[in-house]
């Protein structure tokens, strides 16, 4: 009986040649005049795609959130510094007279107010998925 040779070891297998071009025949790219305008609305829904405020990314947000002292995060930490946070910008917007500013202390409050109840949304994600 005759043994045959694997392919991968045969003689002929393998490259007969290599060539190098610089130019194509043809233009990689259509000219100015054969592209189609762009569409700004499809760009415009894009960005909000890529941007979109959905409950998965709120709650991946909470659940990793982006912070350079990861010692903040510990609940016995974030919490009371978050109280302390928002007794802070409340004492100072009822002492403000400025109504720009006082506009402004109003929305860093709301802002803390739908974060932390994000957070605390988080947490209670977290922990159901922790005791199954």
């Amino acid at each position: 009986m005759m043994q045959l040779t694997p392919e991968a070891f045969q003689p002929r297998v393998g490259l007969s040649s290599i060539e190098l071009a610089d130019e194509s025949p043809h233009p990689l790219l259509p000219e100015d005049t054969h592209l189609q305008p762009i569409n700004a609305a499809v760009e415009r829904q894009l960005e909000a795609m890529l941007q979109a405020e959905t409950f998965e990314k709120v709650v991946l947000d909470a659940l990793r959130p982006q912070v350079q002292d990861q010692s903040v995060l510990h609940p016995s930490v974030f919490h009371p510094l978050r109280d302390q946070v928002m007794r802070s910008l409340l004492q100072e917007a009822s002492q403000q007279e400025d109504p720009n500013i006082l506009e402004e202390l109003k929305a860093a409050i709301n802002l803390l107010e739908h974060l932390g109840a994000v957070h605390d949304l988080g947490e209670q994600y977290r922990y159901a998925l922790l005791k199954g």
